[in-house]
């Protein structure tokens, strides 16, 4: 699983303590702007130094292979948003999630981190499905997994949080097979490092592809 995935406007990545007063002035401006479906939300206002024990917190759930939590960054080091995969009870599926700066919203930039995680789960990390789940009311984040051409399932996702309750919701998947039709297609490759700096090949570019 990549620690660092790079796009032509984001740079996807694990969080580190330097991080946790971005981390802090963003969420803080947005609490109003993410409560009704960020059930972690609950637990804002956070002081630095507890934002620095749940970065530690995330980074060792990733290293267990339990969640892979990245923060969204413009090239610029800018922090805007928050991402990455949850691990549920299926091995072969990865849900994707995401959350951005209420002032970040309209420029396709969460769009750009999901193409980008999609094509990452399916061609490196070895997940058969990519999935996206959301609360039935949540409009914004369904608009992703549609426009990017993920099929609607009739089975529900369990435990989507609305407006302080769990409810069953809606799910969404992508499978190895979207990867020839747009927009996966035609997108750029996202480029993708592991923990020691080293750069992933994508499986065409591998000598015994």
């Amino acid at each position: 699983m990549p620690h660092r995935v790079e796009t032509e406007r984001l740079v996807l990545r694990r969080y580190t303590h330097a991080d946790a007063e971005a981390l802090g002035e963003v969420t803080t401006r947005n609490v109003d702007h993410l409560r009704r479906y960020m059930e972690w939300i609950q637990f804002e206002p956070q002081s630095i130094e507890q934002r620095r024990a749940l970065i530690d917190t995330l980074n060792s759930q990733a290293d267990a292979g339990e969640d892979y939590t990245l923060g969204m960054f413009l090239h610029s080091g800018e922090f805007i948003g928050g991402t990455g995969y949850h691990v549920r009870a299926h091995p072969d599926r990865l849900e994707l999630g995401y959350w951005i700066d209420r002032a970040q919203e309209g420029r396709g930039l969460v769009t750009e981190a999901a193409v980008a995680l999609t094509l990452v789960a399916l061609n490196l990390a070895g997940a058969d499905i990519v999935d996206v789940a959301h609360a039935p009311s949540n409009e914004r984040s369904a608009s992703i997994p549609r426009r990017l051409g993920f099929v609607r399932q009739e089975a529900v996702a369990h435990g989507c949080f609305d407006d302080g309750q769990m409810h069953d919701g809606v799910m969404w998947w992508a499978t190895r097979d979207h990867l020839t039709q747009e927009p996966f297609a035609a997108a750029p490759r996202p480029r993708a490092w592991g923990a020691d700096g080293t750069e992933f090949a994508w499986p065409a570019e591998r000598a015994d592809a």
